[in-house]
């Protein structure tokens, strides 16, 4: 992390495009008008305008909560919200200016295209900021965060593969970037009271002491819509710096937000934007042919644990580049075969054919370490029966209900505390490195996230 705040001004100063793209053109000016291509009649025109007024009214009436020190201020707080220049940051954008918040947008670059032919489509990504910054009249900057994502990110991503472990850039580039270095960045350039973003997700602060900084009284809750909750993607970033976040729309369902900016003129190209799925920087690549480019991969067997000998003719990619639970695309075989372990130091990958894959892939236990609580840690956790819980272990995965106690082991890694995890109902592919993220047993409560440590269920014999 970074805490010399000196160090950081002088990024900032060589990292801000000091263009300040700010436009005075409103829902209501005649220029949209004047600009557009419908030649809808005016029947038309006053239905449209009638769904606006309907759809701004329910964002004006929606409660923003805030931290309780923000209520102390003299005016509404104001507020840098990172644009994606897509339907969620653009609406919730929306919501607060409409509420009377000072609202300032930042597209976050962090990812350098010129190296990788432009798959994040950033660049048109950016254009469509700027588009919704005209629409929202707001000031609009790019930060540029390249080089803090490739030190604080990329680096372990790239360790992490090297090593057999299964990683997720989204949950460290949220705790080391968005909710840590953007808000500096906002904070010192903008003079921000917070940043917002439009995540779905629930932020709760309590009654706060306004002269105490702790974040003993902030929770992290799901969204309503558990189908797009995005809270797994903040279970490991750090409770002072959530402590500084708005999350405007996590009483919203996608459904809504979308119907929301349907209403808006000129505004369609926005809405049929396909969600962002996967990991940016990779696109629509094979994993293998990502990884390439920054490691050497060296092809290898593939061992069929069903027949306890290795598939003649058939060569893998390299074992850094599978992971339990992962179809292993092997052709001319009977039927579908799964990765059951990856060997990095043999560079084998075993595998099995799917009418064997619950044997080698359902968890009951496993432990976690680098344990992230957003505020206090629960006291069952160091008791003899444990925490009794809820978890997920990748994003739109099963929840189940769960036991993790403290073992009073200490991770070589990190020195950080050993949690160990008993699932009621098993887990299907539990690798080490993904995360795991803990709710209450009876609410919405997240109390953060664990990075994983399991064994494979496959123990290879000597042959």
């Amino acid at each position: 992390m970074i805490n010399n705040i000196n160090r950081i001004k002088k990024t900032y100063n060589t990292i801000l495009n000091v263009n300040n793209l700010r436009y005075s053109t409103s829902i209501t000016s005649p220029n949209i008008l004047e600009n557009s291509n419908n030649n809808n009649n005016n029947i038309n025109n006053n239905n449209n305008n009638n769904n606006i007024d309907d759809f701004e009214k329910v964002l004006k009436n929606t409660k923003v909560r805030i931290p309780t020190s923000a209520l102390l201020l003299p005016k509404k707080p104001k507020v840098c919200i990172g644009m994606s220049g897509g339907v969620d940051s653009t609406i919730t954008a929306k919501l607060l200016k409409l509420q009377g918040f000072d609202v300032t947008g930042v597209f976050i670059k962090s990812w350098d295209e010129v190296e990788d032919t432009g798959r994040c489509q950033g660049e048109r990504d950016w254009k469509d900021a700027v588009e919704a910054s005209k629409f929202l009249d707001i000031p609009m900057y790019k930060a540029d965060f390249v080089k803090d994502y490739w030190n604080r990110v990329f680096i372990d991503f790239l360790k992490d593969y090297k090593n057999g472990l299964t990683p997720n850039p989204d949950v460290w580039c949220n705790r080391e970037i968005k909710f840590d270095l953007f808000f500096d960045f906002a904070k010192e350039n903008f003079g921000v009271d917070y940043i917002a973003t439009g995540h779905y997700s629930n932020l709760y602060y309590g009654e706060e002491n306004v002269n105490n900084n702790n974040n003993n009284n902030l929770q992290l809750h799901r969204s309503i819509d558990k189908n797009k909750d995005q809270t797994f993607f903040l279970c490991m970033t750090k409770g002072e710096r959530l402590k500084q976040a708005i999350f405007p729309i996590g009483g919203f369902t996608k459904e809504s937000i979308v119907s929301f900016a349907k209403t808006i003129p000129n505004f369609s190209k926005i809405t049929s934007k396909k969600s962002s799925r996967g990991i940016c920087f990779i696109g629509k690549r094979p994993l293998p042919d990502f990884l390439s480019q920054y490691m050497t991969l060296k092809p290898g067997d593939f061992f069929d644990i069903s027949t306890n000998s290795f598939i003649k003719g058939k060569k893998h990619k390299g074992s850094v580049c599978y992971t339990i639970g992962q179809k292993a695309n092997i052709d001319s075989l009977p039927e579908k075969y799964f990765i059951v372990r990856s060997d990095i130091e043999r560079n084998i990958v075993y595998v099995c054919p799917e009418s064997l894959f619950d044997q080698f892939s359902l968890y009951y236990e496993f432990n976690t370490h680098s344990f992230n609580w957003i505020n206090e840690i629960p006291t069952e956790v160091k008791s003899e029966q444990g925490f009794k819980g809820r978890g997920i272990c990748r994003h739109r995965g099963d929840v189940v209900n769960l036991t993790i106690k403290d073992t009073g082991k200490t991770s070589p890694i990190d020195g950080s505390v050993i949690y160990s995890v008993n699932l009621d109902q098993p887990l299907r592919s539990v690798a080490s490195g993904q995360i795991l993220c803990l709710f209450d047993r009876n609410t919405d409560r997240c109390y953060g996230g664990g990075v994983i440590i399991s064994s494979p269920l496959y123990n290879p014999t000597q042959f």
